[in-house]
């Protein structure tokens, strides 16, 4: 009999054994599970303060950008020269480490009005292909060494891309481009947009567009101003080129008395030259100091009408990009990146400034 109990005795301690170990464990596990819920939750916090940090930075833009011409604000104005040719005269304004509550922001602007609109290559409202945009894209493919047979075909499927379904015009109008039936044809077939770009990187779903194109050509073109002219004030000179040569053909045929200007290259790149030099002592070229010094460098050259088209009146730009990076912490920070675009309305008597796009990393 006493020999049983110590049998039942040994069984009950087996038993309690297992029980604390499955105790130890669930509450080592809960501690885990604590610590790991507290580390998200801190993660989620700096990742939020992070954001709003990137987002103030964009406010703190739009603030500036309503009650200033941004194009004069030289002391934080950055030009630099790429690798690429033609490249001077490329215009931002970079603001690195800027301190928002417990963090900072870095922030990155550029003008939206320096670059080519390829938006404006068809107008949506009649469908024709403006003439003077075209030019302005050949050129600049030429500029850049990129071969006539890859331009012209993403040129052409670009027109057939944004052109739309309008009464009383072609839809798909360039024979040269991929149209409708070529993208539904596809090993992985999608539709044809039939209207303007949302988005720069759109134009990667276009045929004839390819990574290594991409990635020469973004810095150079844009989807974002609601019309075509160039801002002389901030355009690098591979823009001003080729808006120079779009200001020597008119928009859309048989328009007024409008006659083909030929312009010399030469003459071209004097006349890019001296608007770079002018902008070392006034950050403003208005039109009228484009044609100025047109006439300077030649005074038999007649493109004053082109010129009307391509050009920015005032010199100052009402469409801007703005890359604000917050950060929070030193030795590993926490990261958030806000991208939008903003566009200013001259014509309201405040100024104001609206958001067009926005994106979040």
């Amino acid at each position: 009999m006493l020999r049983k109990n110590n049998s039942e005795d040994g069984i009950v301690l087996i038993v309690v054994l297992i029980v604390i170990a499955i105790l130890t464990t669930l509450v080592v596990d809960l501690m885990y599970f604590t610590q790991v819920d507290a580390q998200i939750s801190s993660n989620f916090k700096e990742d939020v303060q992070a954001e709003y940090i990137a987002r103030s930075g964009v406010n703190v833009m739009a603030g500036t950008m309503k009650n200033n011409s941004l194009e004069e604000l030289e002391n934080i104005v950055s030009t630099y020269s790429g690798t690429e040719p033609n490249s001077k005269g490329y215009w931002s304004i970079n603001v690195p480490n800027f301190p928002v509550g417990l963090g900072v922001v870095s922030l990155k602007i550029v003008d939206e009005r320096s670059k080519i609109n390829l938006n404006a290559l068809v107008n949506q409202n009649s469908n024709m292909v403006d003439k003077q945009v075209r030019e302005e894209l050949i050129e600049l493919f030429e500029l850049l060494d990129i071969s006539s047979t890859k331009y012209e075909r993403f040129i052409a499927s670009l027109i057939n891309w944004t052109d739309t379904n309008i009464e009383g015009s072609v839809n798909d109008q360039e024979v040269g481009g991929a149209n409708g039936d070529f993208y539904r044809s596809l090993d992985k077939p999608y539709y044809i947009k039939d209207g303007p770009l949302d988005s720069l990187e759109e134009i990667k779903l276009i045929d004839g567009m390819y990574s290594d194109l991409f990635n020469i050509i973004k810095d150079y073109v844009t989807i974002y101003p609601t019309g075509k002219q160039i801002n002389f004030s901030t355009a690098p000179k591979i823009v001003i080129l080729a808006a120079l040569r779009g200001a020597t053909i008119s928009a859309v045929e048989g328009q007024g008395d409008f006659e083909v200007v030929e312009i010399n290259p030469d003459i071209a790149d004097k006349i890019a030259d001296e608007i770079i030099a002018e902008r070392e002592n006034n950050a403003i070229i208005a039109r009228t100091d484009i044609l100025k010094i047109v006439r300077d460098v030649d005074p038999t050259l007649r493109i004053n009408s082109g010129l009307s088209g391509v050009s920015l009146t005032s010199g100052k730009s009402d469409t801007f990009t703005v890359r604000a990076v917050g950060m929070l912490g030193e030795d590993n920070p926490t990261t958030k990146i806000v991208e939008a675009a903003l566009r200013k309305d001259f014509r309201s008597n405040n100024g104001g400034v609206n958001i067009i796009s926005w994106k979040e990393n």
